[in-house]
């Protein structure tokens, strides 16, 4: 078999990222090397190794045996004495490869056919280099998996972050701190289930496929059952059937579940995406601040063991900011915020006073201000001019009643409802409502979004006759509140892309 020296192999290794067309030459070698050891009857691909440590257990010098498994991410090779690192689930640690010790038969097997982007046992003991790296010192090694491709270049890797997106495995291998934003979201759900737990709330599932979408104003996925003769849809919110089980009198009740919106992509969009959603009886939309509040608190103070986070956006004009956590967070009402960011006082004037106002404000909306109502308008301000300006995590209250057929009328102000939305460096994270519980006020608002949405050729959705139904029989005085899983973890790892939170995400 001809081989290449180290060198060569290298040089190749690092010109190559994914396989083309034409299989470079590294890959061929590889897979040469792969047939070479089971025509000696060795399986390349065993079936088990018992691992008896992690590397972040090496951290003491002992005597110990100790039983490794992991990536060979790099290899030294000096004569008779050769040096790896090997990456497993919780870090790197450095290999010793020593003729003597491992023996000549071994350490040629070793040279000859293990390179970086293997997975191998080893066992042996730790012991420190004249420059102080912990080291294992290796007494025997199995290969456990022949890789075909090699890693990336160490020192340029793969600059193109839609490959890394669409070859996530490739991602997960060579930047650790991509499998820490991993490790983080997996104990922040964790957490979140803890804290709703420890209220009482119990977790439930909700259908994915629906025969009716609702609780949410977006566009749905819609496929077909053939077994039903039906089209159904996929669940772009919770919403409805987690109010039907407060009904039911199951009196606090989450999910955390995948929705479906097939609409924009961006930064902050990802058509799916993962929700907790819960509901409280007896409860109002303040009680759904402060379960807000204390979900961000535990989880930032258990992982990252601060309330503070070091966050930029280089494509904001925030800059880099601190965002602290800690409770109370700020409460603004819409209408302050409009105020105070245009100068523009909603809260008094008349809706036709209202609409000169913003066609002055903003010369290009006298086209559509005459489309828009009082609500409509106040909305309007709100979302193109003063949510961009919230960094600091702030919960904006008291929205026009237009914004949501769902939620209770505000007890102070008719034209407004009892919901809010948490924001933090300009990204809306939540949303929450005193819901409305009477059955025949929802109906009448369902049937008038119904007939707006037609009057302006907007999509119509249907109305759940089933919710409605279940609404006749009484639901209590209820909070429910919506936080989005994705960007809980994008602000607790300091990621400006919802791409970087989600594993899979689609890409183009």
């Amino acid at each position: 078999m001809s081989r290449m020296n180290d060198n060569q192999e290298a040089d190749l290794e690092n010109k190559t990222i994914l396989e083309d067309k034409n299989e470079s030459q590294v890959i061929s070698v590889r897979k040469e090397k792969r047939l070479e050891l089971m025509r000696q009857g060795i399986n390349p691909y065993p079936y088990k190794y018992n691992v008896t440590h992690h590397t972040d257990q090496i951290k003491e010098l002992s005597d110990e045996q100790v039983s490794l498994a992991g990536r060979v991410m790099t290899k030294r090779n000096l004569g008779k004495l050769s040096f790896a690192h090997l990456r497993d689930q919780e870090g790197n640690i450095q290999l010793c490869f020593d003729q003597n010790t491992l023996g000549i038969g071994q350490y040629k097997f070793y040279k000859k056919y293990i390179d970086s982007g293997d997975i191998v046992g080893v066992i042996g003991t730790s012991f420190r280099t004249q420059t102080g790296e912990l080291t294992i010192k290796v007494k025997k090694m199995e290969l456990l998996t022949k890789a075909i491709h090699p890693l990336p270049d160490k020192y340029h890797g793969v600059v193109d972050k839609g490959i890394l997106y669409r070859h996530r495995s490739l991602d997960l291998i060579v930047n650790p701190n991509v499998r820490e934003i991993f490790r983080k979201r997996s104990q922040a759900i964790q957490i979140v289930r803890n804290v709703l737990n420890n209220e009482g709330f119990i977790e439930v599932e909700i259908p994915t496929l629906q025969l009716i979408y609702g609780g949410a104003s977006a566009r749905p996925f819609s496929t077909h059952i053939n077994a039903l003769g039906k089209e159904v849809y996929l669940s772009i919110s919770p919403e409805i059937y987690l109010k039907r089980l407060i009904v039911g009198g199951l009196e606090r009740v989450y999910t955390i579940c995948k929705n479906f919106r097939n609409e924009g992509i961006d930064k902050t969009h990802n058509p799916e995406f993962t929700m907790m959603e819960c509901y409280q009886a007896f409860a109002d939309y303040h009680d759904m601040m402060a379960i807000t509040e204390k979900i961000y608190e535990t989880v930032f103070s258990q992982i990252n063991k601060s309330l503070e986070i070091r966050y930029h956006d280089k494509n904001s004009s925030f800059g880099e900011v601190n965002l602290n956590f800690k409770a109370p967070w700020k409460r603004e009402s819409m209408l302050d915020l409009v105020g105070k960011v245009t100068g523009i006082d909603a809260e008094s004037l008349p809706e036709e006073q209202l609409r000169k106002e913003v066609v002055h404000y903003n010369k290009e909306m006298e086209q559509f201000a005459q489309n828009y109502n009082w609500g409509e308008l106040v909305q309007y301000l709100f979302e193109n001019y003063c949510e961009q300006n919230l960094i600091q995590p702030t919960f904006v209250i008291d929205h026009p009643k237009e914004s949501s057929p769902l939620c209770k009328v505000h007890r102070n102000d008719s034209r407004l409802i009892e919901r809010f939305e948490p924001f933090v460096y300009g990204m809306e994270i939540g949303n929450a409502y005193s819901e409305l519980n009477d059955p025949v006020l929802q109906r009448a608002l369902l049937e008038d979004q119904m007939r707006q949405r037609e009057k302006t050729g907007k999509e119509v959705y249907p109305m759940d006759e089933d919710f409605c139904y279940a609404m006749n029989y009484g639901m209590s005085p209820t909070g429910g509140l919506g936080l989005g899983i994705d960007r809980l973890v994008m602000l607790l790892t300091a990621q400006t892309s919802i791409r970087d939170v989600i594993l899979f995400p689609l890409v183009k």
